[in-house]
Parts: C-alpha cells; sequence; structure tokens
C-alpha cells in the first residue's frame, strides 16, 4: 500500500527531531513503507515513489550519489540497507537525492531510497559508455556502471535519458519500481 504522508520530510531522518534513542527496534513500523509525493528535487512535479529503510549497517552512513544494497537477514529485505551497493549488478536503489552530499545517517535511524521516479546518481570513475535511454546497474562501488546493464545476471536499476560518457558526474536514473530478482 502506498502512503501520501511522509512521516518526515525528504533530505532529514527520522530521529532528525533528536526526541529518541536509536536502537534495532526504533521506528520499525515505517521499515519499508512506500509513499508517493511530488517530485521536488528534479522540479517535474511527477509523482515519485520513496521507501522508507532502516541504516542496519552498524555504523553512521555518509550521503552520496550512490546506490544502496539491501541487507539479508531474515524479514530484512526491501526493509533495511546494509550500505552502498559492494557488488557490480546488485539489487539496489539509490539514495534519495535530497540529501545533501556528506549529510550523516545514523545508524538504526530511518530514511529514504527513491522506490521509482528520478534521481541523480554517479557515474563510475573508470570507462563511462552510455547511450540515451540504456538501462543501468550498480558498479561494485555503487555508482551507476558505465557500460549497459547486463539483464541476464545484473539488476536493472533504471534508465537514464540522455547519453551518458562522463566519469564520475551525476547522471538522473529513471529509478524501476519493485525489487525483482536479476535475470527477469
Amino acid at each position: 500500500m502506498t502512503e501520501k504522508t511522509l512521516p518526515f520530510p525528504r533530505g532529514s531522518t527520522a530521529s532528525d527531531a533528536g526526541l529518541v534513542s536509536l536502537d534495532d527496534s526504533t521506528f520499525s513500523e515505517l521499515e519499508g513503507k512506500i509513499f508517493e509525493v511530488p517530485d521536488t528535487v528534479h522540479g517535474t512535479g511527477q509523482p515519485i515513489l520513496l521507501r522508507a529503510v532502516k541504516n542496519d549497517s552498524g555504523a553512521a552512513i555518509t550521503v552520496a550519489r550512490k546506490f544502496m544494497r539491501f541487507a539479508l537477514a531474515a524479514l530484512d529485505f526491501g526493509r533495511r540497507v546494509a550500505g552502498f551497493v559492494n557488488a557490480a549488478g546488485a539489487v539496489c536503489k539509490p539514495l534519495d537525492d535530497a540529501y545533501t552530499v556528506g549529510f550523516s545517517i545514523p545508524d538504526d535511524d530511518i530514511f529514504y531510497v527513491v522506490e521509482a521516479g528520478k534521481c541523480n546518481v554517479l557515474t563510475e570513475a573508470s570507462a563511462v559508455a552510455l547511450d540515451a535511454g540504456s538501462v543501468v546497474a550498480s558498479d561494485a562501488s555503487g555508482f551507476v556502471n558505465g557500460a549497459p546493464c547486463a539483464q541476464a545476471s545484473e539488476y536493472a536499476a533504471g534508465k537514464i535519458g540522455p547519453a551518458a560518457y562522463a566519469t564520475a558526474t551525476a547522471v538522473v536514473v529513471e529509478v524501476q519500481a519493485g525489487l525483482r530478482q536479476i535475470g527477469t
């Protein structure tokens, strides 16, 4: 079920008010919930979907324009993240680009990833050759892989609009809804 009212503003975390001690069960009722909001970051006004997730990495996450990987313990997938992607082609969602780069998300706090819609993600640092409309996946560091997605063996995170050939540059990824298995 998609909800229309965010429990806390984009670009912040559930604990930003500072009124709660964080632990593994704090805000568990928000984990994995999907919210539909207008796209204010890219100025389209089109609806985007945000997924509320818990930082389950064991440490603070410093915001970067990258893809996040999901925790794999029982019942955690789609609800908790284990950090930035660390294996090329992993099932992932990008960190919401409403967050300021460098912002710190405390361990056990709730924040947003983009479930579906536009999101800025950096391209990898080596070589990039993505034609307009290319389906993209993550590289082993959480960036947009510089080659089009090998959909039989990588998770198709979304597609880009204009062509991208520059390394370490933000591209707008149109994120695909859902968490489908690789190759489907």
